[in-house]
């Protein structure tokens, strides 16, 4: 949703629902494929179980095949054994508890309102667990337990071997796939920056290339269904787009450099700081990535020809290219080791464990707890009304509350429509079918086809799904044991009660957490820039290390990235709102920990020591800590002078510093390594100008924006 319709939501009548979104064939996000081997998955163990005289088997088959296949259609062509593997064994968890707690209704609420919030605040276990017990508590057994709970798990690892098969859809579409081109297209780009050999007209073809890489990333995750969230992706992502401008900056450098010393970059050896940034990225996403980026050592090499260098102004501007090269070479090692380990998660077969751990940090302020939280009571509240009012077929009601709440109450809301009109529409397509009583064989053709539209439309829209799930499901369900016309018009009743108890949940139980999280949030991350701003004035003045300033920065980017996820949750809140600067403070953030992160690869060998240097950051520290306190205390932020004070002080300094060093190299008794000095004060006076600019306009940004008071 665009930044500034934050709040605003378009309300589509019923009868659109589904007419609003016809797919077309061209369609990226259809996954004809994936509906073919998901209703594989089902007709398979149907057709076996009639040919060898056992229906409600096969069907007992096909039902684990579709509990696990439905998990697939987050990510169909991106899914992974191991993924697939776990959802069976929450089948298996599922269906035992159901059959324990057959019969025990205030159990069956303490148990299913409990594994609910747990698939709620771990994304992997999902409402599979709760999703299972309910259909096998509420549905009488078609078998005796221990063969209905081995057929159950046999149909999950059925289709677990058929989705995970290397199917032509499977290779043309996953995430990761899309991720690794985009490196390799990197790596070409960076290996034209400085061959003489490519023309502009060559490297224009290569940047298009690459810049369409770039925007098939943003494809790739679009053909993802809209409500599943990849951390690792996005950070994988952001890194290749930060590398992207920086390989760019690294062209125009090397071209200047070229013109101004033709041979300077052979001496220099950037065609080894090339070499090694293509063979870095075309490793960065291989099936077993490096543990950590490894780059050339450019500055170093800087550093050893700025003491060799005569100290004439033509080696000066030489050196200060060279400078701003290994300056863009560092950045984009930055970006790359700081995002390995997703790289990691995304690229190696394996179960993620990080994906299934649970911080001992998590508070209410976490959105996950709330969205566990608003799943746990709602899951509560349609099992309490089941245990009262017994009405007929009762677990559709828990489903229907289990699969429509959200994390927000915009989502929750475009997903009841959803859901409302497409089980509606499914449920009268199957009453009518059950109504005509058809036979077996008949059942298995319309499951097949409800299937393959089910799980090849869902992608495009959540109507479709609910329209020919409901019609797979109930049609799978009239398989295992015949049904009445009265479970179809059950589940529309009760699907449409389960959207009001979960639009209810979203509505009334902590609506706007984000935006009233907010500025705190915002006020957190002035106050890691501020902290890493003074670790590294520690640093500056010797008394820290450079692992110290290393990690505040990262603690810094963490915070910042709290803040972009609030964003985006609270475009979805009700009458949610974020003020518009809170985007440009976003991006003067990044700006400045990139500033943090030029000062200590400057500052990292030798500490300035005296000087205004640590002085400055250390008001900039302050700047951004008074920031803080305005933005929590929601009163307007005056900033004081220190950093413009600072600021001059540090150009008379850098001034007196430079002149003396210039009388040295004309007098020709310079000590050695006086070019190299000036160079590096030069720099580290660039850099803090950089640095208090970019401060005073992350201040300017939030300053009032959550002010109530004059």
């Amino acid at each position: 949703m665009p930044r500034g319709t934050a709040g605003r939501t378009t309300r589509l009548p019923l009868r659109n629902v589904v007419l609003a979104r016809a797919p077309k064939l061209e369609d990226p996000r259809l996954a004809l494929g994936f509906g073919l081997t998901g209703a594989a998955c089902l007709v398979i163990p149907l057709l076996t179980g009639l040919l060898a005289g056992h229906p409600a088997g096969g069907a007992t088959v096909g039902l684990g095949a579709w509990l696990v296949a439905g998990r697939a259609i987050v990510n169909p062509a991106g899914v992974r054994t191991t993924y697939v593997l776990g959802v069976v064994l929450s089948v298996g968890v599922g269906t035992s508890l159901g059959i324990l707690l057959s019969g025990s209704s205030w159990a069956m609420v303490l148990v299913a309102s409990a594994l609910a919030g747990l698939g709620g605040l771990v994304r992997p276990i999902g409402v599979t667990p709760a999703l299972t017990l309910l259909l096998t508590a509420a549905n009488p057994l078609p078998l005796d337990p221990a063969p209905h709970t081995g057929l159950q798990l046999l149909g999950g690892l059925l289709a677990a071997v058929l989705l995970t098969l290397p199917w032509p859809w499977r290779r043309t579409r996953p995430v990761v796939t899309v991720l690794g081109e985009a490196a390799d297209t990197l790596a070409g780009l960076v290996e034209a920056v400085a061959d003489p050999a490519v023309d502009q007209d060559e490297w224009d073809e290569r940047r298009r290339k690459a810049a369409d890489a770039i925007a098939e990333i943003r494809l790739g995750r679009a053909r993802r269904v809209g409500w599943e969230r990849s951390r690792a992706a996005e950070e994988v992502a952001l890194a290749l787009r930060r590398v992207f401008h920086e390989i760019i900056a690294l062209r125009g450098l090397c071209g200047t450099l070229a013109r101004r010393a033709p041979g300077a970059a052979d001496e220099a050896g950037i065609c080894d700081l090339v070499a090694s940034l293509s063979a870095t990225l075309r490793a960065y996403l291989a099936e077993c990535p490096p543990e950590h980026v490894s780059i050339v050592d450019f500055g170093d090499r800087v550093d050893r020809l700025r003491d060799r260098a005569a100290g004439g102004r033509r080696e000066m501007v030489v050196l200060v290219l060279l400078r701003q090269i290994a300056h863009s070479a560092g950045r984009i090692r930055e970006a790359l080791d700081g995002s390995i380990e997703a790289a990691r998660r995304l690229c190696t077969p394996g179960l993620d464990l990080t994906t299934l751990a649970v911080s001992s940090s998590l508070a209410f302020d976490d959105p996950r707890v709330r969205h566990a939280l608003r799943v746990v009571l709602g899951t509560a509240f349609a099992s309490i009304v089941i245990v009262l009012f017994k009405p007929a077929y009762p677990h559709w009601l828990v489903i229907a509350v289990l699969v429509t709440i959200q994390p927000t109450y915009g989502e929750t809301r475009a997903k009841v429509w959803a859901r409302v009109g497409g089980s509606t529409a499914g449920g009268l397509v199957s009453a009518g079918i059950l109504h005509l009583m058809p036979g077996h064989w008949t059942l298995v053709a319309l499951i097949g086809v409800s299937a393959v539209l089910a799980f090849g439309l869902a992608p495009t829209h959540q109507a479709y799904w609910a329209t020919f799930m409901t019609m797979c499901v109930l049609l799978l369900l009239d398989f295992q044991r015949p049904q009445t016309v009265g479970i179809a018009e059950s589940r529309v009743v009760l699907t449409v009660l389960g959207g009001v108890i979960a639009i209810a949940c979203a509505r009334l139980l902590w609506p706007r957490g984000e935006t009233e999280h907010l500025a705190e949030r915002v006020g957190r991350m002035l106050d890691s820039h501020a902290a890493a701003a003074r670790a590294l004035a520690q640093m500056a003045r010797g008394k820290a290390g450079v692992e110290r300033a290393d990690e505040r920065i990262r603690k810094a980017a963490v915070d910042a990235d709290m803040v972009t996820a609030a964003l985006c949750y609270i475009a979805k809140e009700p009458g949610g709102t974020a003020p518009d600067t809170v985007e440009e403070a976003l991006e003067a953030a990044q700006r400045v920990r990139d500033d943090l992160l030029t000062l200590i690869s400057v500052l990292r060998d030798e500490p300035t020591g005296a000087g205004p240097v640590p002085d400055v950051l250390d008001a900039v520290a302050a700047h951004l800590r008074g920031a803080a306190q305005a933005v929590r205390g929601r009163e307007p932020y005056e900033p004081a002078g220190e950093v413009s004070r600072g600021l001059a002080d540090d150009a008379m300094w850098v001034g007196a510093q430079a002149e003396r060093r210039l009388t040295e190299l004309e007098a020709d008794d310079a000590e050695p390594g006086s070019g190299r000095a000036l160079l590096r004060t030069a720099a580290v006076d660039q850099a803090l100008r950089s640095l208090g600019a970019d401060a005073v306009r992350l201040c300017a940004a939030v300053s009032g924006a959550f002010a109530t008071r004059p």
